[in-house]
Order: structure tokens, then C-alpha cells, then sequence
């Protein structure tokens, strides 16, 4: 009898608890890469994946940038895959610790610096700047510049260096504050 309710339970438990319950697959957007530009105004042009064209957002901070880029997509943005972020060097410590604690990027998400990021997000494919990033630390032109490595170094020295990319696809360092 015992064993009887305890396969009962299980049988329930595995039908009740599979699949995507919170929210199906097919109704989000899922960030590969994100250009985040702006002093006074935030303006951000998010590559999704499985999404040919980048689609952006404007707002007085990042939550409001992304919340302007969902209702122009249509979908909910998911951050959790996110592979790059471009910023523009002002005040990267703050943007990059709401990123990693609010949106819960991957920790191994690249920071890379570009003065028009949102331009050159716009320009190229994402997997290409990822490989641009990746192949400058392989040869040591920049150092390793994942979310975390950066977030450290501005916190104990308030500047870190990372991969600078420039709109014609280039690759050098830059320091970003």
C-alpha cells in the first residue's frame, strides 16, 4: 500500500512538473548581445537570438531601455545567455553590477568598450564581435575582459582594460572607468 501512494505521488509529481509552466520558450526573446551607450539618456540595441535584425530601446536608465525594446519585439527579453556587452566607458561600474545582480547575466558574459556600440552592434552580426573579442585575448592585444574580472577591477582600482572594438571591426585595448 505504502509503495502504491509513493508511486502515486511520483506519477503526479512528473506530470504536473514538466515543460516550461512559468513561461513558454517560444514567447521570449533571448539576449546574445547587448550595446549600452548614454550619459543622460540610456540608449541600448539588443541582439537576440535567432533574430536577424537587432532591435533597440531608449529610456532614462537600462531597466527602461529594455522595457522600450520588449514592447517594440513583442516579446519579454531573457538575459540569462547573454555572451557580450558594449559599453561606452561612463560608468560601467554601476551598469555592469545591475547587469550581473538585476538581470542575471551569465558571469562569463565579454565586456568590450566601443564608443558607438549600438552602431556597431547594428553593423555586425554578434557571433562575429564575439569571435573579434575572443581572438584579441588570444593574442594578447587585450586582456580577459569577462563580467566578472572587470567588475573586480573597477571596484578595487576604479578602471579596467578591456577589448576596445571600433566600427570597422578592429580590435585593440581600451580602459574604461
Amino acid at each position: 500500500m505504502k509503495k502504491a501512494v509513493i508511486t502515486a505521488v511520483l506519477a503526479f509529481a512528473a506530470v504536473f512538473t514538466t515543460g516550461c509552466a512559468s513561461g513558454r520558450i517560444h514567447e521570449k526573446s533571448y539576449l546574445r548581445a547587448a550595446a549600452v551607450t548614454g550619459e543622460y539618456e540610456t540608449e541600448a540595441v539588443f541582439s537576440l537570438f535567432s533574430e536577424e535584425d537587432a532591435v533597440s530601446g531608449h529610456g532614462a536608465d537600462i531597466d527602461l531601455a529594455r522595457s522600450d525594446a520588449e514592447l517594440k519585439n513583442g516579446r519579454e527579453i531573457f538575459t540569462g545567455y547573454t555572451e557580450l556587452i558594449i559599453v561606452d566607458g561612463r560608468e560601467c561600474r554601476e551598469l555592469l553590477g545591475h547587469l550581473l545582480g538585476k538581470w542575471k547575466i551569465s558571469p562569463s558574459c565579454r565586456v568590450v568598450y566601443c564608443e558607438n556600440g549600438g552602431e556597431l552592434l547594428a553593423e555586425h552580426d554578434a557571433e562575429q564581435l564575439i569571435g573579434i573579442s575572443e581572438q584579441a585575448v588570444k593574442q594578447g592585444i587585450a586582456p580577459e575582459s569577462d563580467i566578472i574580472t572587470v567588475l573586480g577591477e573597477l571596484c578595487e582600482n576604479g578602471t579596467a582594460a578591456v577589448v576596445g572594438l571600433s566600427t570597422d571591426g578592429t580590435a585593440s585595448s581600451h580602459v574604461i572607468y
